[in-house]
């Protein structure tokens, strides 16, 4: 018996699901065929069993779905057993992308003498990761150096002043 594509790939592969025709007894006479983004290349199908694969890894971040088609064909005569299945396979998301500030470094002054409370600046980040999945996008805003000078609002990234009456430098 001819040795299917998928099983020549080996361990690398990740099996998705199995499309499986009525017609087939398990005597090799089906034959399962696979179209669409990335049919052939991403991802594959074993002629044989049906069972479909992803054999590289997907980043939500190049592409959010695929489109894939697959359908049963009688191994001699190559005609259709069933009509063609769609199926979309959507690409969740992990926490893969660290907050960028894109108008940073920031730079902000702040007079001598000003009071505690006083707005110093704003800071916005963002996050490639999908925001609708878990928190994998969820930004939240500390300090790192500056206490106990400046305080930051962990929501909305507005820095402020703490210590007032004193030269802060």
């Amino acid at each position: 018996m001819k040795k299917s594509r998928a099983a020549e790939a080996g361990s690398s592969l990740v099996h998705l699901r199995q499309l499986h025709s009525n017609s087939d007894k398990g005597d090799g006479s089906v034959r399962y065929i696979l179209s669409g983004e990335g049919a052939g290349s991403i991802f594959i199908i074993d002629e044989v069993t049906g069972d479909i694969h992803a054999t590289k890894s997907l980043d939500r971040e190049r592409k959010t779905h695929y489109v894939l088609h697959a359908q049963a064909l009688d191994r001699n005569t190559e005609d259709a057993l069933e009509p063609m299945s769609e199926f979309i396979i959507k690409v969740q998301d992990i926490n893969d992308n660290a907050p960028q500030f894109p108008d940073g470094p920031f730079v902000a002054t702040v007079p001598e003498m000003s009071e505690v409370g006083t707005s110093v600046l704003q800071v916005t980040a963002t996050d490639a990761d999908d925001p609708t999945y878990g928190n994998s996008a969820r930004i939240v805003y500390s300090i790192l150096q500056g206490q106990p000078y400046f305080s930051v609002d962990p929501k909305t990234g507005a820095v402020f002043l703490l210590a007032g009456g004193q030269s802060v430098t």
